[in-house]
Order: structure tokens, then C-alpha cells, then sequence
């Protein structure tokens, strides 16, 4: 059962996606992109929502869905003990897919030398990523931005 849980775990964790400033998708490679830049003001850590693809909850699903045929003897009742078995598969993988995407993050409020004053939440490899006062590059197109470090 160990061994299907941490396969589970690594086909949910392979469909999650960074939100992180250092990962573009496909479609932005080659993109022509605004840059501004400004000073961090505060910094808050947050949480980043996992995902619920569904992937979690059809690979729980199955995996249940198996595990429950395993003991099933053919009767009515071991049928529906098979399907509830998978039912129950199927929230676990879904809470465990979300658990496995979720991501720290900051929310970063910025003033930028325009004047402007605007907050970007992203995914962070640390809490000290980022700290007020730093210097910074604000680069995006339309309602996408990312924060990257300047050179003072």
C-alpha cells in the first residue's frame, strides 16, 4: 500500500507547475515583456493554493478502485465495498494532490519609480528571497508580472 501511495505522489507532483520569478511557461519564452523597476516597501509570506487537476482524484480513484477489487469475493456487497473503496481513493488522492502543490510564497508590496504602488504574490525558494528596501525588477505583460532582484 506504501508503494502505491508514493506512486500516487509522484504522478500528482509531476503536473504541478512553478509560480516562481526564475520559471517561464512555453508561451512566454520569446514574448516581449515590460520592465519596471522599484523598491520592495513590505513582505509578507503566504501560502500558494495546490492544484486540484483532477489527476489526483483519478489516479486515487484507480488505485482504490484496485486495492478494493483485491478483496472483493464477487458479491453484491464486496461490489460496493470495491466502489466505495475507490470513492474514498479518489478524495485522498484529490487532498493529496493539493498538498503536494502548494507553495510558499510572498506577497510583496512595491513602489515603483513611477510613482506606482502595486503588490505581486510569487513562489519563493526562501522567505528571505526577498526583503524591504531591496531593489527590484518588475517584468510582465498584460496582468502576468514577476519580481526579480536589480542591480542597485
Amino acid at each position: 500500500m506504501k508503494a502505491v501511495i508514493v506512486m500516487m505522489a509522484l504522478f500528482v507532483s509531476g503536473c504541478a507547475t512553478s509560480l516562481s520569478g526564475d520559471v517561464y511557461s512555453r508561451d512566454e519564452a520569446r514574448q516581449t515583456q515590460t520592465v519596471e523597476y522599484g523598491r520592495i516597501d513590505e513582505v509578507r509570506p503566504v501560502i500558494i493554493e495546490g492544484t486540484q487537476s483532477g489527476a489526483g482524484a483519478a489516479a486515487g480513484g484507480a488505485i482504490g478502485a484496485i486495492a478494493g477489487s483485491g478483496v472483493s469475493s464477487g458479491s453484491r456487497e464486496s461490489r460496493i465495498g470495491s466502489v466505495l473503496v475507490g470513492a474514498a481513493g479518489a478524495v485522498i488522492g484529490n487532498k493529496t494532490e493539493e498538498a503536494l502543490t502548494q507553495a510558499q510564497g510572498l506577497e510583496m508590496v512595491l513602489t515603483l519609480d513611477s510613482g506606482r504602488v502595486l503588490s505581486v504574490v510569487q513562489e519563493v525558494a526562501s522567505l528571505d528571497e526577498f526583503t524591504p528596501g531591496q531593489r527590484i525588477r518588475l517584468i510582465g505583460s498584460g496582468r502576468t508580472s514577476r519580481v526579480t532582484p536589480a542591480a542597485d
